[in-house]
């Protein structure tokens, strides 16, 4: 388990901020570490194994992947010069779910939000992979009730955090780039976007979004 100190009510925020501050400037260097603490985003990292009637499921995630994917977020969301730190890294008690019910993001979203009420960082829920869910996570659109993700295992560091940076995406008002596959042009300008729906794999972010991004009610709140 990964801790830092618990934010205290009063100024808990400049807390968390002061411990962010603190790990940006051990992992980079000086420009870089100036540009990434006017928008570094903390986030509380749950890792969340299955069960099922009791019987548990293996965790495939653990504090070591979920560093490596989130290295993976902060390479893509550099392009915004957001950075995402990991404040609080924590094995969960397994949720016991059937099967059945988690190929429904919203469901499963509902189930896991409600078990830490919202405080002064990002929740996101690192689940085992999930065979039905075309989808690598769910959201709040918005951060609208919290700014709260899960994230399913995908079995790699980059497509671990390309989903992660995908889910980040929506907490911070980017909508799903859809692609019209009969318009060639268009596929070829979008397919590589961060924010294609399901199983994509690309990475890409706009102008445009990289602007929404940043102005986000998210990022205003814990970066800005």
């Amino acid at each position: 388990m990964m801790s830092t100190s618990t934010a205290s009510e009063v100024g808990g925020y400049r807390v968390v901020a002061a411990e962010v501050a603190a790990r940006l400037y051990a992992v980079l260097p000086a420009p870089e570490y100036l540009a990434a603490l006017r928008m570094s985003v903390p986030l509380r990292v749950y890792i969340t194994p299955f069960a099922d009637r009791g019987v548990l499921e293996p965790a495939q995630w653990d504090c070591d992947t979920a560093k490596k994917a989130v290295d993976v977020v902060n390479t893509i969301w550099s392009k915004a010069k957001i950075a995402f730190v990991i404040g609080d890294s924590v094995m969960e008690r397994p949720l016991d779910m059937a099967k059945s019910r988690r190929s429904s993001d919203e469901v499963l979203l509902g189930v896991l939000a409600s078990r830490h009420d919202p405080d002064n960082a990002v929740h996101i829920y690192l689940v085992n992979s999930i065979p039905n869910l075309n989808a690598g996570g769910g959201s709040f659109p918005n951060g609208a009730p919290e700014p709260t993700s899960f994230v399913q295992w995908y079995g790699n560091d980059h497509a671990n955090g390309r989903a992660w940076a995908h889910e980040l995406g929506h907490l911070m008002e980017l909508d799903h780039v859809e692609i019209d596959y009969s318009n060639e042009k268009q596929a070829a300008q979008r397919v590589k976007n961060l924010m294609v729906p399901g199983l994509s794999a690309g990475s890409d972010l706009t102008s445009h979004q990289v602007g929404t991004a940043k102005g986000s009610k998210l990022v205003k709140r814990f970066g800005g």
